[in-house]
């Protein structure tokens, strides 16, 4: 339960970062005369929280094979996408002017799904080899000592 808390946290904060770099991206892209104020800046907070509902409503118990996985993470992200757009136009129809914005918002979700997969695959990576070396050192200490029994 722990390891889990600690990965929804770790990924929200991935996702405020990224959610703040798109934001920047895509407001100046769009709309650069628009100015705002300390508002603001709870949209990536929301945004990051709004990211962690599918981690936390899908997740399984069992070892997933590839296919499942691929499916898995791709109704995860089709998920993330509907439900930020959902929250962006607050349930009304997208208009015609609003389409660039909706792609624009569609397509950085797509970016910063994908840069979050990876960013937690590499941690994950360097855990896993952390774990590595540590039971090396273990296996190499408890050979050390039948050698010296």
């Amino acid at each position: 339960m722990r390891d889990r808390f600690k990965e929804i946290v770790q990924t929200f904060f991935i996702i405020v970062t990224l959610v703040d770099a798109a934001m920047l991206i895509l407001g100046r892209m769009f709309r650069p005369e628009q100015q705002f104020g300390y508002e603001i800046f709870i949209y990536p907070l929301i945004y990051g929280a709004i990211g962690c509902v599918p981690s936390l409503l899908m997740r399984e118990r069992r070892e997933l094979t590839v296919r499942q996985t691929v499916i898995r993470e791709a109704v995860h992200m089709m998920l993330l996408v509907v439900l930020i757009l959902a929250f962006l136009f607050g349930g009304r129809p997208v208009r015609r002017e609003d389409v660039p914005v909706a792609a624009g918002v569609a397509v950085s979700v797509v970016v910063i799904y994908g840069l979050v997969t990876l960013i937690g695959w590499m941690l994950d990576l360097r855990t896993a080899n952390a774990m590595t070396e540590d039971l090396r050192r273990l296996q190499q200490r408890a050979a050390e000592e039948d050698e010296a029994v």
